[in-house]
């Protein structure tokens, strides 16, 4: 829809009656200053949303509108929003449109875009210097996003097989984008849902999680597996983990008293695959809400008592419901799984419009990944699996690795493409155990015979080399498989994408090696184009490639950034206390000794647990910044890290898995203490 004013008039609205940010719009104030960068988006073209401050005459919060260029884009905005400033700084403001006919703001807004999808973020004037510097650094990333440019459709197959990675390997920025281009391709509103509750569970996002407005609706779906554990999942860290911490069972018991009433549907199916914390949600409310019907379809459920009686066994002895078996109601048999609709085509017209159309044959439902990628060779539909998750209580792939490498290496075209679409399940399948290290081989071999280099893989395609260089290749498979990554460099390398190939740079300094010249020659290729223009990194970036450089001596000759944008020496006392968590210890224990050099000053705490505990509880209460990498991360830890951390504290989520991505977002959260306030902030 055309605008039906100018950027000029609009500003004049804007800040016109009702706004006092700034008065009379002084070119030569302070607050014309700190705008320009925002003002500027208002003569480009890009598809960055408008941020423009308001401060209502009387009304001792702050507002901030962040406004979509066009109503398709408002998923995506919330997105951008939901990684970089909520809950952490600011809040959606709480009534129940946006934006108010009759204001005279708001009805300006609307005309300069033409729809009503806008953001008003609301926050108390002593935190404006982090919710700026939040937007600030949300705005930077949208403009520094490589563009690509393609006259073919990306089918929805490949944007779900893509999602599906960069949220394995913890890459919550591609996962962003890649919601809201999945927006506009048919996909149901409802399964993009479904996909925001995994992507905020994967965050640790819960409390956001629980305030979706369509959660309820989502519940009488009867959801997937993985969507209803999600649930389940953010009701064990927000209203449970902090009460369990401290041992206090009947605690944890009585606030499921009026939070429990999404407990018994989100129990309404099998219960295979899902964890200790979703099962003790199950038990507890069961108790909570005096449920026999609940509590018998946990204990009817072999497997899920027998997990949860081996971790969690006083919540047995005290969840249990009082009335003997005689008096509770005879249960059916655990119901039989129910597929859930599809969130994508079947695979092969999913991932080919051009493929001829096939009729996926019946076959036996896949009980292991062996028959999985089976199913795949055979052209079955396994859209159901995939999205029920049932992979997760499978043997791990490691007892079938050579064969699956095998058969994976074996299928023709059709069949890798088809095959992609399990990649993203077998990077979140690895728990830096024991690796299927061939078959992650196979699939890099299959990224790099097609040509998968799009941002949005990249972090995933890091995820798989390290899997890949964890288990140990023989020499001439590793000598190859570098050569091969090398020879594509020149796609995908940009100072844009340093943070990954840094972590690139990082995993194979770390991996064993059987060829140290085939290594040498990968991160002399891979390191050239950042020295080349070293002076754009960031400081962090900077510190961790001269290192990395100088393990391999390589001899680049790296000169120090003119105007870094901010130097962790002079970070305050308040930012000092810092909490690492990942559960790869080697990308901690390498982030570490680069911020010990870096920035000696700062408190480094670094944690690598499964779930919450009294200890972690402690490190959390103290730190002052928390950065999470959340590849692999346990829904328990990332969520009771949030829900514990206290309320000035930040926290952020690094955009990969390895040591670069991990120090870029200790940079970053580290800077907004130095940020400069907006003159509107008092």
């Amino acid at each position: 829809m055309k605008a039906a004013v100018d950027p000029e008039t609009f500003l004049d609205r804007f800040f016109g009656p009702g706004n006092t940010a700034w008065p009379a719009r002084d070119p030569r104030s302070m607050t014309a200053v700190f705008l320009s960068d925002y003002l500027a988006l208002l003569a480009d073209d890009s598809d960055a949303p408008y941020i423009l401050p308001r401060n209502e005459p009387g009304n001792p919060h702050k507002h901030i509108y962040v406004i979509p260029r066009l109503k398709r884009q408002a998923t995506r905005v919330r997105e951008w929003l939901a990684a970089f400033v909520v809950p952490s700084h600011a809040a959606f403001v709480n009534r129940p449109e946006a934006l108010r006919v009759g204001d005279p703001v708001d009805d300006a807004v609307v005309a300069f875009v033409g729809h009503r999808r806008v953001y008003v973020l609301e926050h108390p004037p002593g935190s404006s210097r982090s919710v700026w510097a939040a937007l600030g650094r949300m705005r930077r990333t949208i403009s520094q996003r490589p563009t690509t440019y393609s006259g073919v459709p990306v089918p929805v197959g490949r944007l779900l097989a893509e999602f599906d990675l960069a949220m394995a390997a913890g890459d919550h920025r591609a996962t962003a984008e890649l919601l809201g281009r999945l927006e506009g391709t048919g996909l149901s509103g409802m399964n993009l849902t479904y996909l925001t509750v995994k992507r905020l569970a994967r965050l640790g996002s819960h409390g956001e999680l629980l305030r979706l407005p369509a959660l309820r609706d989502v519940v009488a779906t009867r959801p997937p597996a993985p969507v209803r554990e999600a649930i389940l999942d953010a009701i064990h860290s927000t209203v449970l983990a902090g009460p369990l911490a401290d041992g206090d069972t009947e605690a944890a018991r009585q606030a499921l008293v009026l939070r429990g009433e999404l407990v018994p549907a989100l129990a309404d199916g099998p219960l295979a695959g899902f964890g200790v914390e979703a099962l003790a949600v199950i038990a507890l409310a069961a108790s909570a809400i005096a449920d026999a019907a609940l509590w018998d379809r946990l204990r009817n459920d072999e497997d899920a008592w027998r997990r949860l009686g081996a971790a969690r066994p006083d919540l047995l002895a005290s969840a249990e419901y009082p009335a003997s078996a005689a008096e509770r109601p005879t249960l059916p048999a655990t119901p039989a799984p129910i597929s859930p609709t599809p969130i994508e085509a079947s695979p092969a017209e999913a991932l080919d419009h051009t493929a001829p159309p096939h009729v996926p044959s019946v076959a036996a439902r896949p009980e292991s990944w062996l028959e999985l990628v089976q199913a795949i060779a055979k052209a079955e539909d396994i859209s159901a699996v995939i999205a029920e998750g049932a992979w997760r209580s499978w043997p791990p792939a490691a007892t079938s690795d050579r064969t699956l490498a095998d058969l994976l290496n074996s299928l023709d075209n059709d069949g890798a493409e088809r095959a992609w679409t399990i990649v993203g399940a077998f990077v979140d399948s690895d728990g830096y155990g024991q690796p299927a290290s061939r078959t992650a081989h196979a699939f890099l071999t299959n990224a790099l015979s097609h040509n998968r280099f799009r941002s949005s893989d990249m972090a995933g395609i890091v995820a798989l080399l390290e899997i890949t260089l964890r288990g140990g290749l023989p020499a001439p498979e590793y000598r190859t498989l570098l050569d091969d990554l090398g020879a594509e460099c020149d796609r995908w390398i940009s100072v844009n994408q340093a943070a990954v190939v840094l972590d690139m740079c990082d995993v194979i300094a770390r991996a064993p090696s059987p060829d140290n010249e085939a290594r040498l020659r990968l991160v002399q290729l891979l390191l050239a184009p950042l020295a080349l223009q070293c002076g754009r990194l960031e400081a962090d970036q900077f510190a961790l490639a001269r290192l990395i450089n100088a393990e391999f001596g390589l001899g680049f000759a790296w000169t120090s950034p003119a105007n870094p944008p901010h130097s962790l020496e002079s970070t305050p006392i308040s930012g000092r206390e810092v909490l690492l968590y990942s559960l790869d210890e080697g990308v901690l224990r390498r982030a570490s000794t680069v911020l010990a050099a870096f920035a000696p000053a700062l408190n480094l705490q670094l944690s690598s647990d499964h779930v919450g505990s009294r200890q972690l509880k402690q490190w959390v209460h103290r730190a002052d910044v928390i950065v999470m990498a959340t590849r692999c991360a346990t829904h328990a830890a990332t969520g009771f890290i949030r829900s514990t951390a206290r309320p000035d504290a930040t926290i952020r989520e690094a955009e990969g898995a390895g040591s670069a991505s991990l120090l870029r977002a200790v940079s970053s959260a580290l800077g907004e203490h130095g940020a400069i306030a907006a003159p509107f902030a008092s």
